[in-house]
């Protein structure tokens, strides 16, 4: 091709993609027979979304090459790119022109708006074989509830877009955008191309300099080091000045404004005397250190550093925190200190400093579990899961877990606990942050699942339930297909959620039939909930709602969940025919006699008795005392020999079991950190004889049960 005529910024950009990318991209769909202009032009437009690739993302040419998808079933988009450590996706169309007048139109907005919407609705069966090598990676940022996407128009143009493209992209990014920040888009034009490729790409030396006080430390054998604190604000001005160009020599870039991160700069804000003792500090490798000293030349005395070629191998996260902690607060941030470890390694031998990189990034961390592990009340449960069930429970982490027949972890067991608490918003958070299940105090997960210990039988059935649901929508998920399919990873919790609220709580720790024999019925069923939630986020959020951040969303979890309860109570699902399961573990394996079944088969309380509720634990007493003095009826209940219900509260003449009707007090009572579930019999006295429990043990002493069988004291 002759380039007389055309800008010289194209003829230079033509020759620097050839050379970067030859070899590289992918033509195969393109025979050898096919024109030598057509060609070209394609693996220049092909290299062009490379390019952007890498100018986006900092990746190597074929890792960029691999990215390009450009061809049949591209669905508008030529280009996938991830970062490196954050869940974003670059969706990138590039047009290439000879004259440098590339444009977008507004049939190809139409057609980046239309894979937009396949991919976010996991329809990747529509695109092409390219694209079926990142499908992977693509489901695991749109997984997450931080997910953000890039929409980017690569030209060799003026960047420019067309009013009707324009319009096209900022009324679809509006409708993606309702429920927060989830797309944008940007140009990359031709004079941001030709200027990356003008410039020296290497990265260049820089210095920078670590003031510290009195207390430090010197090593010269055999490398070269320092160790003592700095000022966060002094952190903070290496990343304003520097950026990611510290990090060089880290296996991790900055995450961006994770959990973690967002703790990090708001105890830098908040308690900047105390950071210290919370964070692990920061360590740099560099080619060489300048001590000037303020005063006398001695170790430990006030002196400032000068670290040549200095890269951050550990404290990526501290040092960007420290950062944005300063631009909000600079004067709280000027008072935190920071660990800093000064290591000068160049003329250590080959590979040392990779080698610190890594260690300094891989040794073992504590993780919020772990300080669960030291709670009395994990070890009690472990105990009740083998005297009670005859099972395994385990709750350190590093212990093997045990097979699915004999036991659980806590991490499963606080996953079903959470799914059964009747706030949905409880999934929501959890989904949005696993951790959430480890945390305690008010707003914390763990002791809203664990603060009024849960009995062996509750949490080993809630587990079984779960895993029931769990492999019933994996059996499901291949016979639906588009957004039903696609509701099913993220809304898994939810629709536990659903599940456990269908199945009801009254009686989960009385080991009858009956709650089994439900959640049988309810599991044989959970694949007919999937298309009802479709319909309703369709109705109540549109069909471009991101499915990760709707479910990870607490309101909105509480609206669908009650959306669906609503809905699947006017069909009856409820009250389904009891379903056998065909997996035995799911059965008792001994029946035994509830408390209340066993008082009312032998006629035990006379109808008409009156029972007084009580409360059992301090917190209990605390929510409650004031609401229960308030009418004097709310502790009331008469006793009617009917297994089922035999409790009638004075408060409304409704009948409830003894379960029941504490639940619907701490529902009346509004208090916020109530269990998730309750021993019921235990609350209930008759006055002058003791609890419907301690009555039952009793007439079991007395042997008027059988021999066969022994009471279930909830």
């Amino acid at each position: 091709m002759h380039d007389e005529g055309y800008p010289v910024a194209v003829q230079q950009l033509r020759g620097a993609l050839s050379r970067e990318f030859a070899g590289l991209i992918d033509m195969t769909d393109f025979p050898s027979a096919a024109p030598d202009l057509s060609r070209e032009r394609a693996f220049l437009s092909r290299a062009l979304a490379a390019k952007a690739v890498s100018l986006l993302t900092d990746r190597d040419p074929d890792e960029a090459a691999a990215a390009v998808i450009d061809g049949a079933d591209d669905m508008g988009i030529d280009a996938v790119a991830f970062s490196i450590a954050t869940p974003e996706l670059w969706l990138i169309q590039a047009k290439w022109s000879d004259r440098g007048t590339a444009g977008i139109s507004a049939d190809d907005a139409h057609r980046l708006i239309h894979g937009l919407h396949l991919l976010t609705n996991l329809r990747y069966e529509d695109f092409n074989a390219r694209f079926q090598h990142l499908a992977a990676r693509v489901d695991d940022v749109l997984a997450s509830p931080d997910c953000r996407i890039h929409l980017v128009l690569a030209v060799t143009g003026d960047g420019r877009l067309a009013p009707a493209a324009e319009t096209v992209l900022t009324r679809s990014v509006a409708e993606f955008n309702d429920f927060g920040e989830l797309v944008d888009f940007r140009s990359l034009a031709l004079a941001d191309f030709h200027a990356a490729v003008r410039q020296d790409v290497a990265p260049k030396r820089f210095s920078v300099t670590a003031t510290m006080a009195d207390g430090w430390v010197a090593m010269h054998q055999p490398y070269e080091t320092y160790m003592g604190a700095i000022a966060a604000d002094e952190l903070a001005g290496w990343y304003e000045q520097h950026g990611e160009r510290l990090y060089e020599g880290n296996v991790r870039r900055y995450l961006g404004m994770t959990r973690v991160n967002q703790e990090l700069v708001g105890s830098l804000i908040s308690d900047p005397d105390h950071f210290w003792y919370f964070n692990n500090g920061v360590t740099v490798l560099c080619d060489d250190v300048r001590p000037h000293y303020f005063a006398r030349r001695t170790v430990g005395q006030p002196v400032r550093l000068e670290l040549t070629n200095a890269q951050i191998v550990n404290g990526a996260q501290t040092a960007a925190s420290a950062y944005h902690a300063f631009r909000q607060a600079p004067d709280a941030t000027a008072q935190a200190r920071v660990m800093l470890r000064v290591m000068c390694v160049k003329d250590a031998p080959d590979g040392l400093a990779r080698s610190i990189a890594k260690a300094s990034n891989t040794q073992n961390h504590v993780e919020p579990r772990d300080f669960v592990a030291l709670a009395p009340e994990q070890a009690l449960i472990r105990e009740d899961f083998a005297h009670n069930l005859g099972k395994s429970y385990v709750y350190k982490r590093g212990e093997l877990d045990p097979s699915p027949a004999t036991g659980c972890s806590i991490v499963e067991a606080a996953i079903a606990l959470a799914c059964a608490h009747r706030d949905a918003g409880l999934v929501a958070r959890v989904r949005a942050d696993h951790d959430h299940l480890w945390r305690s105090g008010p707003d914390g997960a763990y002791s809203k699942l664990f603060g009024r210990r849960p009995t062996a039988l509750q949490i080993w059935r809630s587990v079984q339930l779960t895993r029931a649901i769990g492999q019933a929508l994996e059996d499901t998920s291949g016979t639906l297909s588009g957004r039903d399919r696609a509701l099913i990873g993220p809304g898994s919790l939810l629709l536990n959620h659903i599940a456990f609220r269908l199945v009801g709580d009254d009686d989960i720790d009385e080991p009858g039939d009956a709650w089994q024999s439900r959640a049988n019925a309810v599991a044989g069923r959970i694949g007919t909930i999937v298309p009802l939630l479709t319909r309703l986020l369709g109705d109540l959020y549109g069909e471009r709602a991101l499915l990760a951040r709707v479910f990870s969303d607490e309101t909105r979890c509480r609206q669908i969940a009650a959306a669906a309860l609503d809905s699947l109570a006017a069909e009856g699902l409820p009250t389904l025919p009891v379903l056998t399961s065909p997996d035995h573990r799911l059965r008792p394996s001994r029946r035994r006699l509830s408390s209340v079944r066993l008082l009312v088969d032998h006629q035990r309380i006379e109808d008409g008795a009156r029972l007084v509720f009580r409360t059992t634990t301090r917190p209990e007493e605390q929510a409650l005392g004031d609401w229960l003095g308030e009418d004097p009826r709310r502790y009331l209940a008469t006793w009617i020999n009917d297994a089922a219900a035999p409790l009638i509260w004075a408060v409304d003449g409704a009948r409830y079991s003894p379960s029941g009707l504490v639940m619907r007090i701490w529902q009346e009572a509004a208090w916020a950190e109530a269990p998730v579930a309750v021993q019921g019999p235990r609350c209930w006295v008759l006055p002058g004889e003791g609890t419907l429990v301690e009555i039952a043990e009793e007439l079991m002493a007395d042997g008027a049960a059988g021999s066969g069988d022994d009471v279930h004291g909830s």
